[in-house]
């Protein structure tokens, strides 16, 4: 486990960049990413309102365009909208987001596209909710609605402090129900699988986290399975991310390689099924934030994003930087080490 050594390929003034995916399409790079102003002292929240677009041939050299899918102001859309993955499928793009409500309440939507310029939200939206069977959800695990506002400004308030938000967390567990970070994988048999976050209710043990999955035919219509993977919140004050976060799966040397973001670092483990990484080992891969993994002429790269990759403790530069590039060392059969 190591820092490794990355680029920042893409920068924008006064903006920084978070959860994103790339596609390749007709030999062009796409982009599509969280955006926002740097955070700064005078300007401690984010306003994470639409999903950043931009294209490159080589991943270097990177062209912006106007953003896709802007916040709708209409439920679920009342607060942020962010963490997009996008997947091609019969002539069409799928983009799975994220969307947070006046309390942040997080749901997963669906936007297509036939050019990845324009974009269509579903009418069916939200697609992805997770299951009360076994969520820490609003109402079950978690004060209702009415404590919930009591506990936290609305997000258009400008009297919301610093103090407000981490006694808000505190209470809640981190988020006022939580699935966020779609990432899509298709699977042996031609359907779709959907990896997400979560928090898990208390039936199951105390202050756990997740990564769960639903499959499609479609892209539309989701079947949830459930948590695939769980494990204990780290504590708020100890770490900057207590909860699990990005997750990215990879089929490689005949298993499901599941990176996740846990406190300061990404992690990696694998199973040879993709819808159980209980019990496996899991190995610390390095500093990485919202890591997503590509092959690109035999070589296995890695992103990274938001702060510096010496700032391992998000001491100074989180969500003030932009779009890095790395390397991945990836021996069959063995975790892979950042280069």
């Amino acid at each position: 486990m190591g820092l490794g050594t990355f680029d920042e390929v893409l920068a924008i003034p006064k903006r920084y960049l978070n959860d994103h995916c790339l596609i390749q399409h007709d030999d062009i790079w796409h982009l599509f990413a969280i955006h926002g102003d740097i955070r700064t002292p005078e300007n401690p929240f984010m306003d994470e309102s639409s999903i950043f677009h931009a294209t490159s041939p080589d991943l270097h050299d990177w062209t912006t365009h106007p953003p896709v899918v802007e916040r709708s102001g209409h439920w679920p859309e009342l607060g942020s909208v962010y963490a997009p993955h996008v997947i091609a499928h019969d002539d069409h793009f799928f983009m799975l987001y994220c969307t947070s409500d006046e309390l942040g309440t997080q749901r997963i939507c669906l936007a297509t596209s036939t050019d990845l310029f324009h974009w269509d939200r579903h009418p069916s939206n939200p697609v992805i909710v997770p299951s009360l069977s076994w969520a820490k959800w609003p109402g079950f695990d978690l004060p209702d609605r009415s404590e919930a506002r009591e506990l936290l400004v609305p997000f258009d308030d400008d009297k919301r402090t610093l103090d407000d938000h981490y006694r808000f967390i505190k209470r809640t567990g981190g988020t006022y129900g939580a699935c966020r970070d779609p990432h899509i994988n298709r699977l042996p048999d031609g359907q779709f699988i959907a990896y997400w976050v979560s928090r898990m209710n208390e039936s199951f043990g105390h202050n756990l986290v997740c990564v769960a999955a639903s499959i499609s035919h479609d892209l539309v219509h989701w079947q949830e399975i459930g948590p695939v993977y769980a494990q204990t919140a780290w504590p708020l004050e100890d770490e900057p991310t207590l909860e699990v976060e990005s997750p990215c799966v990879v089929y490689k040397d005949d298993r499901w390689w599941l990176f996740f973001k846990h406190g300061w670092w990404t992690h990696v483990t694998s199973s040879k099924s993709p819808f159980d990484f209980q019990g496996q080992d899991v190995h610390k891969l390095g500093f990485v934030h919202a890591a997503e993994i590509l092959q690109l002429n035999n070589e296995w790269l890695i992103t990274h994003c938001s702060a510096d990759p010496h700032d391992y403790e998000y001491r100074r530069s989180n969500r003030t930087r932009g779009l890095f590039l790395g390397r991945l060392d990836w021996p069959t059969g063995a975790p892979p080490q950042l280069l």
